[in-house]
């Protein structure tokens, strides 16, 4: 027994010594792995600082000029995102931190010719003056085309001309070709089943996403026809299951987004807007729209006469009742979101009315308010001059 008792101290020492051997180890890797992650944290830290303070320029010797779209209602960290993205600047987190340093709060809209030479002052500078409506034509290379927003096919084959070897006719003839509009609505049924038997001027209008293209390869017109539908339908792939729930077809959601693209300019204005024409639809009022008659007289003139909305065309949406046949132009993702997420269709409104002069758009529920509020912006405006 004593010599078991004997045996059993040293072992049980021995012990006691492996175990304060295992714990320091462990106290020091615990220590280690602390120090090293404050070491990470530091340089992080001091990256993320070293971001957000610098304020140069991308590349000095750049000669790029990138042509970059303030989109409506985009707060500074989302422009700084689209700018670092766009490859104008180094750091988005530069950018928003120098908007907020410097207390800026009307950065504008629309397009602007940028450059990675540019500091961050300086492109801050360009964005706080007034933007373009539409992209320069001049800033595409040979080879890209570009479909603005609310642009219409005809004035697209215009584009296709200049930049690249097809004729505007020869693009034009695509979208009406039937045995390749039924290879397109094979491959793309849920987008183009509404649009093949429509009885319109362009079976593809209203089809063409609004975006830039590379058709440099483009062996044929129709190569750069099939890039734009293929664009369209993968925006709208995550939306056909709510235009299903709609009651309508594509055909329906894409003529009244072309109508609301060129009615209002604010995602919440086209949200009204797009109320208003479903109300009217409800009601079985005729639209009376004169995006939808300018297209009938393909004309761009801003004001119409009461002759111009007598006109005898399917497009004329003051005669007849409805969508009309199809699309007037290609609307963007905010114009067919507004039509799908209509604002205050509640309020019962059936008239708006635009002042061109501030581009505020005012709702009415009957016609006499909607007279009386455009003899006073008619007189306002008078006023002004």
């Amino acid at each position: 027994m004593k010599d078991n008792n004997n045996f059993d101290g040293p072992l049980t020492r021995r012990s006691g010594m492996t175990s304060g051997g295992h714990g320091a180890k462990l106290r020091w890797i615990i220590i280690t792995i602390i120090g090293l992650g404050v070491l990470i944290l530091l340089a992080v830290g001091g990256t993320y600082l070293h971001e957000r303070s610098d304020f140069s320029a991308k590349d000095l010797k750049s000669t790029k000029i990138i042509e970059f779209k303030v989109p409506q209602g985009a707060n500074a960290g989302m422009i700084g995102q689209q700018l670092q993205n766009a490859g104008v600047i180094k750091y988005a987190s530069a950018f928003k931190n120098y908007v907020d340093l410097n207390n800026v709060n009307n950065l504008n809209a629309g397009y602007f010719a940028l450059s990675p030479k540019m500091s961050i002052a300086t492109i801050v500078a360009q964005l706080q003056k007034p933007g373009a409506l539409t992209p320069k034509e001049g800033m595409l290379q040979p080879g890209f085309v570009l479909m603005r927003e609310g642009e219409n096919a005809a004035q697209f084959a215009q584009t296709v001309a200049k930049q690249t070897k097809f004729s505007a006719k020869a693009w034009l003839a695509t979208l009406n070709d039937q045995a390749y509009l039924q290879k397109l609505a094979k491959q793309y049924p849920d987008l183009l089943n509404s649009a093949i038997n429509a009885p319109t001027r362009y079976k593809l209008e209203g089809y063409l996403y609004p975006a830039t293209y590379d058709v440099r390869n483009a062996k044929t017109p129709a190569d750069i026809t099939t890039q734009m539908v293929a664009k369209t339908n993968q925006v709208l792939q995550p939306y056909y299951a709510d235009i299903k729930k709609q009651k309508l077809s594509v055909q329906q959601i894409l003529t009244l987004a072309s109508l609301v693209e060129r009615e209002a300019v604010t995602p919440h204005d086209r949200g009204v807007v797009a109320g208003v024409f479903l109300n009217r639809i409800d009601d079985k009022m005729t639209l009376g729209s004169d995006v939808a008659v300018k297209y009938a007289l393909n004309t761009t003139k801003t004001n119409l006469s009461i002759a111009d909305t007598k006109v005898d065309s399917p497009y004329n949406l003051y005669k007849n009742q409805g969508f009309g046949p199809g699309p007037f132009n290609s609307p963007s993702l905010t114009s067919i979101l507004a039509v799908l997420h209509p604002i205050d269709r509640d309020k019962k409104y059936l008239f708006f009315i635009a002042n061109l002069k501030t581009g505020k758009v005012y709702f009415t529920q009957t016609i006499q308010e909607h007279d009386a509020l455009n003899a006073k912006l008619v007189a306002q405006n008078n006023n002004t001059k």
